[in-house]
C-alpha cells in the first residue's frame, strides 16, 4: 500500500532515498523477495535502505547525511526513534488510515469496520515519539460503504490518502507548515491475530457482520463444521445480514436460498452467507459449498 505514495513522490519531488524492511523469503519455495516499495524504488534508480532496527545508529547516520528535508512514513510498521525523528529540516509525516485521534496503532481499517463505523478517512499528521500521537497536517474523510471489507475500504483510502499527501507537499513547497494538536477522545487500534477472526455465533447479527467485514480479507473469519469424526475450518469471506424472521439454535442453519446462500442463525437476527472458503480448498459460492456439505437445515456451525 506505500508503493503508490512513493510514485506519486517521485513525480512531485526530489526523493533522496527509500526505506523499507529487509528482504524476507516469501511464496511456497521460501525465496528471498524484495519488498513492493524495494522494487518500486529500484524501478525509479533511487537509493535504498533496509535496516533491521530503525534506531541503528549506522542506518540513522546515512540518513543524517542524505540531508532529508522530510521524512514520510507509510505503512512502515515500526517506531521510529527519536534521533531519527530530529534529523529531517521539517520533521518526519506519517500516512494514518484513520481520523485520529481515533484508532491509533497498527490496523485502523479494519477496526473502524469491526466496531460499525459509518465513516473513516486519512490522516497526514507529524510523528513524535508516542504511537500516532503527533500534531495534525491534513485529514479526508470518505464514508464506509455497507458493502465494505477491509480490503475494498483500503482501496478507496490508498488513492485518498495519495491525494492528501500531495496537498500536504504543495504546502511545504509554499514554506507551510501546518500542525495542530489532536484533540477529542482516543481509540487503539490494536494489531489482529489469526484467532480473532473466530466466529462466536452468540452475538447479534449486526455484530458479526461487522466483525467478519473487518476481518476480510485477513486474519479472516472462520467457524468450524462437522466432518466425520473431527472438525473442518471453514472460512466465512461474504454475507449479509438477513432480512426477515429465523428461528432456531444460536448458530445452527436455518434456512437456504436456492442458487445464493445459506442462512445462520444468531443470538439476535440472522447472518446470510454467500462466499466461503472450505479449509484446503479455494472460495466458493456458499450455496456450492452447501450442496456438497452433506449438512441439513437444523445443524450447527460451531465456533470452537
Amino acid at each position: 500500500m506505500a508503493v503508490p505514495f512513493l510514485e506519486k513522490l517521485h513525480e512531485l519531488t526530489s526523493v533522496v532515498g527509500v526505506v523499507t524492511n529487509p528482504d524476507q523469503p516469501a511464496g511456497r519455495g521460501y525465496e528471498i523477495k524484495a519488498s513492493e516499495v524495494k522494487q518500486a524504488a529500484m524501478r525509479f534508480k533511487l537509493p535504498v535502505l533496509q535496516p533491521e532496527k530503525a534506531k541503528d545508529e549506522r542506518f540513522i547516520a546515512q540518513i543524517a547525511a542524505l540531508q532529508v528535508e522530510v521524512g514520510i512514513a507509510v505503512a512502515y510498521g515500526k517506531l521510529l526513534p527519536a534521533a531519527l525523528l530530529k534529523i529531517p529540516k521539517f520533521g518526519f509525516l506519517n500516512v494514518h488510515f484513520s481520523l485520529l485521534p481515533a484508532y491509533r496503532g497498527a490496523a485502523p481499517i479494519q477496526w473502524a469496520l469491526i466496531h460499525g463505523e459509518k465513516e473513516t478517512g486519512v490522516t497526514i499528521f507529524w510523528l513524535d515519539e508516542g504511537m500516532d500521537t503527533g500534531p495534525l497536517c491534513l485529514q479526508k474523510k470518505i464514508a464506509i460503504e455497507p458493502e465494505d471489507n477491509a480490503d475494498t475500504l483500503r482501496a478507496k483510502l490508498i488513492p485518498l490518502g495519495v491525494q492528501a499527501l500531495t496537498e500536504v507537499i504543495e504546502q511545504l513547497k509554499r514554506g507551510q507548515k501546518v500542525a495542530v494538536a489532536q484533540t477529542g477522545p482516543s481509540s487503539h487500534a490494536a494489531m489482529l491475530k489469526k484467532e480473532d477472526g473466530h466466529i462466536e455465533w452468540n452475538q447479534k447479527a449486526e455484530v458479526l457482520w461487522n466483525r467478519i467485514r473487518g476481518l476480510t480479507p485477513w486474519p479472516g473469519a472462520f467457524c468450524f463444521v462437522a466432518n466425520g469424526n473431527s472438525k473442518a475450518r471453514l472460512k466465512v469471506l461474504k454475507c449479509r445480514l438477513y432480512q426477515g424472521n429465523m428461528s432456531g439454535p444460536t448458530g445452527s442453519v436455518v434456512g437456504v436460498k436456492s442458487g445464493t446462500s445459506f442462512i445462520v442463525r444468531c443470538q439476535e437476527g440472522a447472518m446470510e452467507i454467500l462466499e466461503v472458503q472450505p479449509e484446503g480448498k479455494k472460495p466458493m459460492s456458499a450455496w456450492a459449498w452447501w450442496q456438497g456439505s452433506r449438512l441439513k437445515i437444523g445443524d450447527s456451525l460451531e465456533s470452537l
